[in-house]
Formats: structure tokens, sequence, C-alpha cells
């Protein structure tokens, strides 16, 4: 194929002003257009995934806002301009680094049949999931799952997960198809009595993650994230009403929002704030078999262990403003 094939142009002129006429500089911007074509199948997927459509955050803002945004050409443009820095094109998981770190081709033109760790999915997912996957938080060890050049995201994420969302989804935690512990180790069930006793009513985390990152404030109009990020582990209610994740207690981590989160847009105060909780569920990336919570090898039980701990997030965690958003996720008082 030669450039034109994807980025047009004018492949007969000499000069580059006019070999660039008509050009388009990021084809799979428009992948049904570009990339469509050979790629039929994993195009249209792709265009209702939450990497290509971000309903995900569109549904987000709009829940605590209390009204849809689509309306509002003043709103979606702040949106595209901000927000939508994180759109994942074809190209920015299989030719260069994403947008919203400034890109940049990985390996010159070369197209990657399997995006790289570094330079695209944790490029974009590093700060908390990337640094719990390697082992990059202070004092927390790697995922088990993490053995270098051999288990990738790939492993537990694969292609048809990653290009297309299943039907309604707009969370990733709705989606169907997104991977759960269990799609591969259902078979340990009955593997001890802590499993057997548990198994369904908590999620593999609550026993089996580490502490992990948790931000509190982050503010649209390029301040990004205000305040100190802090490393902790919190057990809540289950938030999720989804017939794939039923648990009754899951880890939960605080996300970067804050009423005036979007203040630069002329919302100084989200109106539904209490919306949704500020503590969501979580799946953090740093899995070991023995943490914690689960070695009793000084003595002890699990009950000593993790049932009389300060694991469960309470009130007392949580500031002022939250207490609504959290009232049916906290564990006590």
């Amino acid at each position: 194929m030669g450039c034109t094939a994807c980025h047009l142009g004018n492949s007969g002129a000499s000069g580059k002003g006019e070999a660039h006429v008509n050009l388009v500089a990021r084809p799979s911007a428009m992948h049904q257009t570009y990339c469509g074509g050979c790629h039929g199948t994993v195009s249209a997927d792709h265009s209702t995934s939450l990497h290509a459509d971000l309903k995900g955050y569109y549904r987000r803002i709009e829940l605590r806002l209390g009204y849809s945004i689509a309306g509002d050409q003043d709103l979606v443009e702040k949106f595209d301009e901000e927000c939508g820095k994180c759109h994942a094109s074809c190209g920015q998981c299989h030719v260069s680094r994403p947008v919203s770190v400034d890109g940049g081709f990985i390996n010159g033109h070369n197209f990657l049949g399997e995006p790289s760790m570094k330079e695209n999915c944790t490029a974009c997912h590093g700060s908390r999931v990337g640094a719990e996957y390697f082992g990059e938080n202070a004092g927390i060890k790697a995922d088990v799952h993490w053995i270098p050049n051999v288990k990738r995201c790939s492993f537990c994420h694969d292609a048809a997960a990653m290009h297309g969302s299943s039907p309604g989804a707009d969370y990733r935690y709705n989606d169907l198809d997104m991977v759960r512990c269990e799609d591969c180790h259902a078979t340990v069930s009955d593997a001890n009595s802590y499993h057997q006793v548990h198994w369904g009513d908590l999620s593999c985390q609550v026993c089996h993650s580490q502490p992990y990152k948790n931000c509190n404030s982050c503010h649209t109009g390029g301040e990004g994230i205000t305040g100190s990020s802090y490393i902790t582990f919190k057990i809540g209610k289950n938030p999720l009403d989804v017939p794939h994740r039923t648990y009754k207690y899951v880890t939960v981590r605080h996300i970067p929002i804050a009423p005036d989160t979007y203040a630069s847009w002329g919302i100084s105060d989200l109106p539904n704030y209490n919306a949704e909780p500020t503590w969501k569920y979580a799946t953090p990336h740093n899995i070991q078999r023995w943490t914690d919570q689960t070695d009793n090898s000084g003595g002890g039980a699990c009950f000593e262990k993790c049932h009389d701990s300060d694991y469960y997030l309470t009130l007392d965690d949580l500031q002022p403003y939250e207490t609504e958003a959290n009232r049916d996720i906290v564990m006590g008082n």
C-alpha cells in the first residue's frame, strides 16, 4: 500500500505543498472510512467501544449534572477539547503513542498487531493500573500476572474486548465482555475454606489486592489532578447492579471528582453530585496470592487479619460534601 491509500494527498506532485493538498494526517480518526475498507468487522465493533465513543465519560458527567450535554454545543466543545483527548483511534493503539500523551511513532510507521504495553496501554492507563501492575508504587509488589515479555495486557484483555463493548454498556464494568478473575480461576471456588465461605460474595480483589492509589480531586481548564494521591485499601458494599458482578462486597477506589471539577466550563457546582459514589468499584492490578488479608503465617485467622481491621470504608473516610454520594456503600457508622 502506498501512503496515499490512507493519507490521500497528491502522489504525483513534486513539491511538499502540492503533495500535501487534501492530506489526511490521522486517517484512523475516521476509522470506518479509512480502516474499515480492510478491517470492516473490527472497525464496526470499535465504533461502539468505550475506547472510541467515550460514552462512559459522557454518562458520568451527565449523571452528576442531572442532564444531557449532547444538546449544549459549548459543553460538547469543552468536553472534546479536554476529555476527548482520551479517545483512542486505531492508529493510537497500533502505530503511534496516544495523542493524550503527545503521540509519536513507536517503531517508525510499522503497524503493531498487538499494542505495546508501555507505549500504548499504560501510556494512558499508567498512573494507576500501570504503576500497580509493574510494581512501581513504593513497597507494593508487582501483579503476580506480570511476567515481562510473556504476560501482557492482552493476556486478560483480548482484542475482541478492546475493539468493542457489549450493547448498551456505558461503563467498563457494565460491559459483559470485560474480563473477570473467575474467567480463568473458576475451578478454585472450593480450593480452601476461605473460598468456600466467601466465593461469590466478595470480589477476588477484596482478598488478593494490595493497597492502591487513590485521588480526590480533578479540575478542567488545565489544572488536572489537584492534591496529592495516596495509597490505601478500602472495602465497600458493591455499588454496581449488573448480572455478572453481583458480589456483596468489593474493593473501592476514590476517583478524582469534586463538586467544582468543571468550574472552568461554567459549572461552579455539580447539581446532582450525589448521583454516583466517589468511592467506585475497583479492580486493582496488583494481585498477589498472599496479601495482608490472606497471610496468616504468623498465626491467627482471616477474621483477625480482615474483619477486625480498618479496611472497611466508613463515614469517617469521607469528606462532608461526599457523604450522601457514598451512603449506600459504606460499611459502618
